[in-house]
């Protein structure tokens, strides 16, 4: 009974194998990390977004050094010139600029990573209708986008997508 049912089992492994192999799906596989990394109007848009920030990284990059100085002034005279008046008043100013530099910081980033975001979602939609068309004129059954853990030579289209993208 074994024995037969291993020769059945066998059969149909054989018959499945035959029928997958006639299908003969075309499929492609491109990473989309790559491609961003690489297109010159991703740089081009990422470049605009750091003159866009370069003013708040100035200002945040100020305010860390006078944060520094004043730390350094009230670390250097704190049981001399200050009186304890004077050093808790230091403190509570330190403290606050401390919070003040750590709030512009923390909004500057959140702001940057939107817009990034923002700028990396508008290359991504053109990119995959970049890959559709592709797809469609080269007869693609299916495209899989990144998340492959190896795609060869034959299936992977990205430096085909990233020519066509770059001629633009």
């Amino acid at each position: 009974m074994l024995k037969r049912s291993l020769i059945v089992f066998t059969a149909m492994l054989v018959c499945m194998q035959a029928s997958v192999a006639s299908a003969e799906l075309k499929i492609g596989v491109y990473d989309a990390r790559k491609i961003l990394e690489s297109l010159p109007a991703v740089q081009k848009e990422f470049q605009k977004l750091g003159a866009e920030f370069a003013p708040k990284e100035k200002e945040i990059a100020d305010k860390r050094t006078a944060l520094v100085k004043l730390q350094e002034d009230i670390s250097k005279n704190a049981g001399t010139i200050y009186s304890d008046e004077e050093y808790k008043n230091k403190q509570l100013e330190f403290q606050s600029k401390r919070r003040e530099l750590q709030l512009l910081a923390e909004d500057t980033e959140r702001l940057a990573n939107v817009r990034r975001n923002e700028v990396v979602r508008k290359i991504q939609s053109s990119v995959d209708e970049e890959v559709r068309k592709y797809a469609e004129e080269e007869g693609y059954d299916l495209i899989l986008r990144s998340g492959v853990l190896y795609a060869g030579p034959k299936v992977n289209i990205t430096q085909k997508v990233l020519q066509r993208m770059s001629s633009k």
